[in-house]
This record gives C-alpha cells, sequence and structure tokens, in this order.
C-alpha cells in the first residue's frame, strides 16, 4: 500500500513538474496560430490593396488616352452644335480634377501595400524565430 501511494505521489509530483515544461510550448504554439491568423487577415488587405491599385492605374490611363476636346461623331448627316468655350474648358478642368485624384490615390494606394508588405514580412520572421525556438526545446 506504501509502495502504491509513493507510486502515485511520484507519478502526480512528475506531472506538476511537467507542465511547466510544457506550458510555453504550447503559449508558443497559440503565439503562432495567432500570428498565422493576423498573417492571413494582412495578406488579404495586401491583395485587395493591390486590386484596387491595379485598377486605379487602369482609370488613370484610359482617362489619359481619352481626349477632353472630342466632339462626338455623327454619322446620321445631321448637323450638331459645336461645345462652347466655357464647356470645353469645364470638361478639360474635370479631366485634370480626375487625373489627379487618381495620381493621389495611387500613392495612397501604393504607400498602404507596401507598409502591408513590411508588416507581414516582420510576422513571418517572428513566425519562424518561434518556431526555431520551439524545436530548439
Amino acid at each position: 500500500m506504501r509502495y502504491l501511494i509513493l507510486l502515485l505521489l511520484f507519478i502526480v509530483s512528475m506531472t506538476v513538474l511537467a507542465e511547466p515544461l510544457s506550458e510555453p510550448v504550447a503559449t508558443k504554439d497559440a503565439e503562432i496560430r495567432q500570428l498565422e491568423k493576423t498573417m492571413a487577415r494582412i495578406s488579404q488587405e495586401s491583395q485587395a490593396t493591390y486590386q484596387q491599385f491595379l485598377m486605379t492605374q487602369e482609370l488613370r490611363r484610359n482617362e489619359m488616352l481619352e481626349s477632353p476636346d472630342t466632339i462626338p461623331l455623327n454619322l446620321t448627316g445631321k448637323s450638331i452644335p459645336i461645345p462652347s468655350y466655357e464647356d470645353l474648358m469645364r470638361r478639360r478642368q474635370e479631366k485634370n480634377d480626375r487625373m489627379e485624384r487618381y495620381s493621389a490615390d495611387l500613392d495612397r494606394l501604393y504607400t498602404r501595400y507596401k507598409e502591408l508588405e513590411s508588416e507581414r514580412e516582420a510576422i513571418f520572421e517572428k513566425i519562424k524565430s518561434l518556431e526555431r525556438k520551439t524545436t530548439e526545446e
């Protein structure tokens, strides 16, 4: 009976001593999982930002190719009114405003994309270092 009690005490003491050793590994695993979730979220946001950048770039490219001074062609043979000078100036100004807005949006999106990519890279490095520490223990 004494041996049984001693054996149970020994087993209990071993499990108590083993728990603190396995606990940091469990917290590191939890931290790695949390970092991976964060990295996935950042990657999705980065991809969405890049897609917005490409769409805005295409809008800007199309705007550059389009002339604000074009007068619509009339293939029916009927005469069409020529736009007034004020209308032409307004169209030019609107085009310039759109071009400036597209350029500002492109700058903003590019900066945000670079921020997200550097943040993602930092998280990836942290995950790699945690994994190395986990395997070393």
